[in-house]
């Protein structure tokens, strides 16, 4: 026989709990629960749990829910009180409720993020006549565009972020209307306009924890299909005979396609990101499925491979930056020191014997030519700002002024030479925000209780590892037209959305269910 469950209304009321049964004893309104009883507070059963989880589901796949108001508390049977409810469960509905859970914009979205990262276009070029990329873009615009939307229900501090966007790419016209050299930028231009779309789309769209989490696993997945391919290429090169230095010299393992994973500084720049966000998941003990949690380790360990044996010292750099990040912020102090010591011992014993010669040489700087050029490089960017400091020479310019047709090789020169100081600041500005607003996440989930353990704040430091890993690999590479920064950036965003309007759905799921016992009691 199952135990018996008492609740009142109230959620400043006492517990009190003896063996078999639960009773909730208002102290402070018994008259107002009374039924005109004086001190004899209203007693209700409890939902059951199977009515608890179903009245979830509906708020996850788009059943009504409602705020409504206070029931009166004398609510007898009639029927233009029943009807008044039930108008009042439609009164509200919140966007991730309205929304589901799979709609076209959302598919638009997964087909993005698989179009980006599984590279089709470059590995069949036949795929490159569809220009795939844009086309998953305009599916997610149509299908958010034709979605119906509860605007005025969504909470959110994203305005900073949105704004910095919004200024970072008008920098990129001016700077292109502007810039001496007409021929290239354009193409520059379109490609900021496309990644601020996605920045947009991923903040309007992912409206459901299920959402992030669903479009974090594919991208999760299709690095770990790189990353593979990155071990398995170091693997063969080496048992054909191929050293370590040719294997490093001939574009390090797992390059060959172009775009942003055209080379071994490239992937591991990627790896990078992925590494620290599934860290912050794995070590938060989000998931409590062995084959969700056995699928985030198998991802941390071959990032990690990946890392050390893509053959860049950018990448190398960018996961020590991750490690003492963890190290310096985050709470799981045993967790964080298990980082580092697998980083260590990884560096140590793994590390192909060429990495760290070449980390050796990088000190003597005038003697390798690896780092003598990159510096060259960044000595003509600084000249360029210091000739244009507004406006810059251009977006994507760079290349066509300098006397090697070389890139920057470091996104600060690529924004400080491109977009002068209108798009360094936005872009200064955004990366700050998107910490202020990580902080402002991770506070939230433990002010509603969500605690350390919860995903928002897994994720909200993981996103905090990923950006620690853009901006420091990217020191030493041209990515601010990649994809990373702008997906980080849409996910926090998307993150602090959910959290912020969190407490709203459970409230009309409480609401729901208090006004389904009122109905079945009525009628």
């Amino acid at each position: 026989m199952g135990k018996t469950h008492w609740t009142s209304d109230r959620p400043d009321s006492k517990t009190i709990t003896d063996g078999s049964a639960r009773r909730i004893y208002n102290a402070n309104y018994r008259n107002k629960y009374s039924n005109g009883k004086p001190g004899r507070p209203e007693m209700r059963s409890a939902p059951p749990q199977e009515d608890v989880r179903s009245a979830r589901h509906r708020s996850a796949v788009g059943g009504p829910q409602s705020t409504g108001g206070a029931l009166p508390a004398n609510g007898g049977p009639g029927s233009n009180g029943v009807a008044a409810l039930a108008s009042s469960r439609h009164s509200f509905v919140s966007p991730a409720t309205k929304e589901g859970r799979w709609n076209l914009s959302f598919v638009g979205l997964m087909f993005y993020a698989f179009i980006e990262y599984s590279r089709l276009p470059e590995m069949y070029p036949i795929f490159q006549l569809l220009d795939l990329g844009k086309v998953a873009i305009i599916l997610a615009a149509v299908g958010y565009l034709a979605s119906p939307r509860a605007q005025s229900g969504v909470r959110s501090s994203s305005r900073g972020i949105d704004t910095a966007v919004l200024v970072f790419t008008i920098g990129n016209l001016l700077s292109s209307c502007f810039a001496s050299q007409q021929t290239h930028v354009w193409g520059a231009f379109l490609q900021a306009v496309y990644y601020a779309t996605v920045y947009f789309l991923l903040t309007r769209i992912l409206t459901s924890f299920w959402q992030i989490r669903t479009f974090l696993f594919l991208v999760l997945l299709l690095n770990l299909k790189l990353a593979q391919h990155t071990v398995r290429s170091y693997s063969m090169y080496r048992s054909s005979g191929m050293s370590d230095m040719r294997i490093i010299m001939s574009g390090g393992a797992g390059a060959g396609v172009t775009s942003f994973f055209g080379n071994a500084g490239d992937r591991g720049l990627a790896m990078t990101v992925v590494w620290g966000i599934v860290w912050a998941w794995l070590v938060g003990k989000v998931e409590k499925k062995r084959s969700v949690r056995v699928f985030l380790a198998i991802c941390f360990v071959l990032f990690f491979f990946a890392i050390l044996f893509c053959g860049t010292r950018g990448a190398v750099v960018g996961a020590a930056a991750i490690v003492l990040a963890a190290l310096a912020r985050s709470p799981k102090r045993i967790g964080a020191a298990f980082l580092a010591i697998v980083f260590l011992l990884g560096v140590w014993l793994i590390l192909p014997g060429a990495s760290k010669q070449r980390f050796g040489a990088a000190w003597d700087w005038q003697t390798d030519p690896d780092t003598a050029s990159r510096i060259t490089y960044w000595g003509l960017g600084l000249e360029m700002f210091e000739h244009n400091p507004i406006l810059g020479v251009g977006p994507g310019n760079f290349v066509y002024l300098n006397p090697f047709n070389q890139v920057e090789h470091s996104v600060y020169v690529q924004v400080l030479s491109g977009l002068g100081l209108v798009g360094t600041t936005s872009f200064l500005a955004m990366l700050v925000l998107f910490f202020r607003l990580n902080a402002r996440t991770r506070k939230l989930a433990l002010q509603t209780g969500g605690g350390r353990r919860s995903f928002a704040y897994c994720l909200a430091f993981g996103l905090d590892l990923g950006m620690v890993g853009y901006l420091t690999s990217g020191a030493f590479l041209s990515v601010l037209y990649y994809p990373h920064l702008w997906i980080l950036l849409g996910l926090s965003v998307a993150l602090n959305k959910c959290c912020l309007n969190e407490p709203r759905e459970q409230q009309a799921v409480e609401e729901e269910l208090r006004q389904r016992k009122f109905v079945s009691a009525v009628s």
